[in-house]
């Protein structure tokens, strides 16, 4: 839900695939009229046509909402070559950034619980456990602080 907060992330890549039309991100060009990126082969460019350096896009937002999923794998793989041969050429910044871990200290600050990958396989094999009895593959919890007291 839209809280009108902002946080800014150091990041190496951001995806945003949501909806029908394409919305404006606060410092990228957008075509209202045509709810897409302006670009060239998927580098996104300016409203003077000028690349952005490290700014791309593919699918809907590069092209309009038409197509099917093949159309958009195909014009995925031309911004994917674009971007490789921008990181060949030395024009993208490769070097490591924090990822999803970067989020952790401001849900934190909220005091959201942030499960990873281990706390998911205890709860997988838990459910799986819990549906063993009934000859079910899995009886899934429905409530969210009974799973989460699994993991306490």
């Amino acid at each position: 839900r839209e809280t009108g907060e902002t946080v800014e992330l150091d990041c190496g890549v951001l995806f945003r695939s949501i909806g029908y039309r394409g919305v404006p991100i606060p410092g990228l060009p957008l075509d209202e009229r045509r709810g897409v990126f302006p670009n060239v082969d998927g580098r996104i460019t300016d409203d003077k046509g000028t690349v952005l350096p490290g700014f791309y896009c593919a699918g809907w937002i590069k092209r309009g909402p038409s197509g099917i999923i093949g159309t958009n794998r195909a014009d995925s793989v031309a911004t994917v070559k674009a971007m490789l041969a921008d990181i060949e050429a030395g024009g993208i910044d490769t070097s490591v950034k924090q990822g999803a871990q970067a989020i952790y200290p401001h849900l934190a600050a909220r005091g959201v619980r942030v499960l990873g990958f281990p706390e998911w396989q205890r709860i997988d094999a838990a459910e799986i456990a819990r549906g063993k009895p009934a000859g079910k593959p899995r009886e899934k919890f429905t409530r969210s602080a009974e799973m989460l007291a699994l993991l306490d």
